[in-house]
């Protein structure tokens, strides 16, 4: 905190003693030391002997203070509040002035009559050389001290000065400025800066310059904060001014941000009056218009001196005439050719034809400017909107098509996922039943291989749909990277330069790993078939980087955080920008029949999205293209991932199996026989209720497909436990929306596999359920 002089803006430094200080019974003394240089003495009511006695003890240790090794000093005496003084205490006065070896000179001010020819008829018979002045009120006596002592150095810094001077109130005496001033609460970025100091623990003044973006509103708010945090607790912000003079028009969003951020502080911290100045047409318009909605005063000031007029006049009300806001001398009258001349105008803005003559022009003394520019401003506010709602629209078409994919894969999913069950499993059982020699031995491979193949693809899409959920853990992703990247040279034509660069640290993430290796297979294979005909450099960067509020405003669905972030680049021929908006778009591809199914980056997408993350594009076209796509990081432990038993465990239980598919349930009784269990098959849910109401205790486990006739898999479960509640249940699915392994366990349900099984998962997870079933 500092106190500044509002005539010249040099600093003034007093002391809680030297104010106020009653000294007599009649006589009270204030004292501030103005440039270190001049002390300046206001007493106020009437001095006698005692009491000026008094008041020099006081000045003497003032004077003490000032900053001259000299010592010597330049006193004015402001007599605005002094109502006389005795003969004894005048003449004691002069005894000290005359007898003050470090006192240069004298300026009185605000004398009355009397008192003004008392000192020049004592300045006639003045033999000490010291000079005595008079001045009419403060501000002239202090300049005129100034000029007295010829220091060049008193000169302070001009745009304090002009803040200080512009504050400057109508009373005749020293009213210092205190102005708080902080290094911490100026912002300072490329495109904008701000500047801002605290006056009389009440007015917050600012000074922005460049174009506020929407990463600077919570530095402006971080920054009102710390100001009002510097303020002593029975004071707070009343009044903001705002020096708009050299800032550039902000979008709609970010305006419309900023008068709702003001809102909010309204709603800590009151305000009366938000002042702004030196604004230009567009800007000073559009705080016309938010003037109503705002729940305190918003004033347009024609400049700095003006603002503060306001604000003293909604503190103090009118002190001085002189100053009083000068109001229209009498109501604008509008006339029909001035209703024309807008009508005009209007037009120009709407039509853009050519031959529409476009040179109308409405200066500021027109009645009907501020309208007019209102609606030039509501104009640029609508196109901004309508750009903005483009954009939301193309966000949601693109959302809808994704969501249309989700449910066409969903519904495939379960039938295609019965045939391959049917395929696996029989190509399983064949396998079992003939020797390696056998001429059917290695195409009964290929079909399972193919069919296993066929189960991944499916289990893809679902996953890209969203229409299941991965179990994602925390995994050492650099080192999935590092594994998922040595294969790639193999794969690549030599004619492609591959260049790595990975961090040296470890980095954590929730990720499936599988996933991460076909997203990564996918964008590299994707770059090198773009140049496997000129050849060129394939680059994989991967590093850890921290997302603030300025760059996550680019990713509407990532929080401010750290990063896993994955760039492949290439210098192919680039992306055509007819086209990049819809390279994620299920089977749109560029390439020939046959040469591609057009779901390679659409899965990409849909792995990143459902791993909590981001893609991005860059490329024009014969520059290459850049894939990015953010993880976010974490702060667990990686997983390890288990190892997976080869062994097949048999069993010797008796299982009732319930699916509606007849091929279904024949390869399946087969299956089950094979590894040791006695089985028992109904095609529909109600036959198997019956059967199992008949012979309860004679069953060891039940597995049932999820989605049949009459009644679903869930419904079923619920009518056996209610028959026997501690018979276990599998669900066994192709695919159905309404359950997956969570929800199996939410409703009681033992165990849950994915169709099409394989033999060893199966049968692992008939010895988890019936063992578990048997420990309670």
């Amino acid at each position: 905190m500092a106190l500044f002089c509002p005539a010249t803006g040099l600093e003034v430094f007093t002391l809680p003693e030297w104010i106020n200080q009653k000294v007599s019974d009649t006589l009270i003394v204030n004292f501030w030391i103005v440039g270190g240089s001049i002390v300046y003495s206001l007493p106020e009511g009437r001095a006698d002997l005692e009491g000026v006695r008094n008041g020099s003890k006081l000045k003497e240790k003032v004077a003490t203070f000032l900053s001259e090794d000299s010592g010597q000093y330049i006193q004015i005496q402001d007599y605005a509040l002094l109502k006389g003084f005795s003969i004894a205490a005048r003449r004691y006065f002069i005894g000290k002035a005359i007898n003050d070896k470090n006192l240069l000179s004298m300026v009185f001010c605000n004398l009355s009559p009397s008192q003004s020819i008392s000192v020049k008829i004592g300045n006639r018979f003045n033999t000490t050389g010291r000079q005595i002045h008079v001045a009419k009120h403060y501000g002239d006596a202090v300049k005129l001290a100034i000029g007295i002592s010829g220091r060049e150095d008193l000169n302070t810094d001009i745009s304090l000065k002009e803040l200080c001077r512009s504050f400057s109130n109508p009373n005749r005496s020293l009213t210092p400025v205190e102005i708080i001033s902080k290094d911490a609460w100026q912002i300072q970025t490329p495109e904008y800066s701000n500047k801002a100091v605290v006056i009389d623990q009440c007015i917050l003044h600012s000074t922005s310059e460049g174009q506020i973006q929407s990463e600077h509103l919570p530095l402006i708010e971080q920054m009102r904060s710390m100001c009002q945090s510097a303020l002593s607790e029975d004071s707070s912000i009343k009044y903001i001014v705002f020096d708009s003079s050299s800032l550039k028009v902000a979008s709609t969003s970010v305006r419309l941000k900023y008068m709702q951020a003001l809102k909010r502080w309204h709603q800590r911290f009151p305000l009366r009056m938000y002042i702004v100045y030196g604004a230009n047409t567009f800007v000073g318009t559009a705080f016309r218009l938010a003037r109503p909605l705002m729940p305190f005063n918003v004033k347009i000031a024609k400049d700095l001196v003006d603002a503060f007029h306001l604000i003293r006049h909604d503190r103090y009300g009118n002190l001085s005439k002189k100053h009083a806001i000068q109001e229209s001398e009498k109501p604008a009258v509008v006339n029909h050719e001035d209703i024309e001349q807008l009508m005009a105008i209007l037009g120009s803005i709407n039509w853009e034809q050519e031959g529409i003559d476009d040179s109308f022009d409405m200066g500021e003394d027109h009645p009907l400017y501020v309208l007019y520019q209102s609606v030039r401003i509501i104009k640029d506010e609508l196109d901004d909107l309508f750009k903005e709602r483009k954009r939301l629209e193309e966000q949601l078409h693109q959302s809808r098509k994704m969501e249309s994919i989700g449910t066409l894969a969903g519904g495939v999913a379960h039938d295609f996922n019965n045939l391959l069950h049917v395929i696996t499993g029989n190509a399983e059982l064949a396998l079992e039943d003939i020797s390696q020699s056998n001429p059917a031995y290695d195409p009964l491979v290929e079909i399972n291989s193919a069919s296993s193949r066929a189960a991944s693809i499916v289990k893809q899409l679902l996953k890209f749909s969203r229409k299941i959920d991965q179990a994602l853990k925390p995994i050492d992703a650099i080192a999935v990277i590092k594994n998922a990247l040595k294969f790639l040279r193999s794969a690549i034509p030599t004619t492609i330069e591959i260049r790595m660069q990975l961090p040296d640290t470890d980095v954590t993430v929730l990720a499936d790993s599988t996933q991460i290796n076909q997203l990564l297979m996918n964008l590299c294979n994707n770059a090198a078939q773009e140049m496997e005909q000129t050849g060129g450099i394939l680059e994989i960067i991967v590093e850890k980087v921290h997302l603030g509020n300025e760059a996550i405003d680019s990713y509407s669905d990532l929080t401010e955080g750290d990063y896993l972030k994955i760039a492949v680049r290439d210098t192919g021929p680039g992306i055509d920008t007819e086209i990049i908006d819809r390279i994620f778009d299920p089977y749109f591809t560029t390439r020939e029949v046959g040469k591609g199914s057009g779901m390679g980056l659409s899965i990409v997408h849909g792995i990143v999205k459902s791993h909590n993350g981001a893609i991005t594009v860059d490329s024009q076209p014969g520059q290459g293209a850049t894939f990015t796509m953010l993880f976010p990081v974490v702060t667990e432990e990686p997983v390890m991932k288990a190892k997976e038993l080869d062994e097949i465990t048999l069993g010797n239980e008796m299982i009732l199996f319930v699916d509606d598919d007849e091929s279904i349930v024949r390869m399946t009784q087969k299956l089950l026989e094979r590894l040791g269990y006695r089985v028992e098959t109904r095609p529909n849910p109600i036959e198997a209720l019956e059967l199992f109401q008949s012979k309860s205790h004679e069953f060891d486990l039940v597995i049932t497909d999820m989605t049949m006739p009459q009644m679903s898999g869930v419904i079923l479960s619920e009518k056996l436990k209610g028959i026997r509640a501690d018979i276990p249940v599998i669900i066994c699915t192709g695919y159905s929306s309404l359950i997956d392994e969570e929800k199996a366990k939410g409703l009681g349900i033992d165990g849950f596999v994915m169709k099409p099984i394989i033999k060893k998962v199966i049968a692992k997870t008939i010895r988890e359920v019936i063992g578990n079933a048997k420990k309670i």
